[in-house]
């Protein structure tokens, strides 16, 4: 991404916490999540543009993307035009001299990304700018919405913000957008299946050794698969998966015995440190309704 490029934004001033918002790869992106490098992605947000907002680059080295929930896009590459309405989605690749820009009289939300130049998006470098259909556009933005928020919990300082997981929903949601799901290494789907069974029984016996049997790994090579993927150990994913589950059932009223039960411990004081150490309260105070 050191290569210099132009780029030329005409974008009318908006409230930005809640019309546009963003996360990059770099620190100074806000927000800011480095992780994002590896997946791909370079920077992604959302917007709801209803004045003025055209974009225009000319060599850039990444791929650019553009989902539609509502309004009218259209693409530009010199005299040529796309249009890219509800439901679609419009993709320029990477170098070349292209853009987009919302036209018509109805505000435009959306989600964009910036991708990277990799195998992964190969399928994307067509030659020309090109449009697509997806019934999952408005999942993509939704995932991108909330990944931006808890990367900001996270540059706020916030410990229990669920970075990783939304990074992860996203890349996954893209893929579905796309037509890609699938098409990851054996050994990360074999992770990602894992971890919907950590879920479906939290109360299993997920020690190391059977996740490394589970996913065909030694402890190592697992070890440094989740770390590139979560940035988390395979223990710290197994407990974070753990914790989200006893705080969605403690919001959904259930005693805090039942949760402990639940989620395999054998003390309901040892699931209560655990739990007030990742969250900051009791889970007493979750099962009452009260703010965590």
């Amino acid at each position: 991404m050191a290569t210099i490029y132009y780029e030329r934004f005409d974008l009318a001033p908006d409230v930005v916490s809640e019309v546009s918002r963003l996360v990059g790869a770099h620190v100074y992106h806000q927000a800011s999540c480095p992780a994002m490098r590896q997946y791909g992605i370079f920077m992604c947000g959302v917007g709801r543009p209803d004045g003025p907002c055209e974009i225009e680059r000319i060599d850039a080295p990444f791929h650019v993307l553009i989902v539609v929930l509502d309004g009218m896009a259209e693409l530009f590459e010199g005299d040529q035009h796309w249009l890219v309405g509800p439901g679609q989605y419009g993709v320029l690749p990477m170098r070349g001299h292209r853009g987009y820009r919302r036209i018509g009289s109805e505000a435009m939300p959306h989600a964009w990304f910036l991708l990277g130049d990799e195998v992964r998006w190969e399928a994307l470098n067509r030659g020309h700018p090109w449009v697509g259909s997806s019934k999952h556009g408005a999942r993509l933005h939704d995932a991108v919405s909330l990944f931006q928020r808890e990367a900001q919990l996270s540059n706020e300082g916030a410990h229990d913000a669920l970075v990783p997981q939304t990074l992860e929903l996203v890349s996954r949601q893209l893929e579905r957008l796309l037509g890609l799901a699938g098409t990851r290494p054996a050994r990360e789907q074999s992770l990602l299946q894992l971890l919907d069974d950590v879920r479906k029984a939290p109360d299993a016996d997920w020690s190391v050794a059977v996740l490394c049997r589970r996913v065909g790994l030694g402890a190592t090579q697992l070890h440094r698969l989740c770390v590139r993927r979560f940035g988390r150990a395979p223990a710290q994913l197994v407990f974070d998966v753990r914790m989200q589950l006893a705080r969605e059932w403690l919001q959904d009223g259930r005693r805090v015995a039942d949760v402990a039960t639940a989620l395999g411990y054998q003390e309901i004081a040892s699931f209560s440190r655990r739990f007030s150490s990742h969250f900051g309260c009791a889970p007493s105070r979750v099962s009452k309704g009260k703010p965590s």
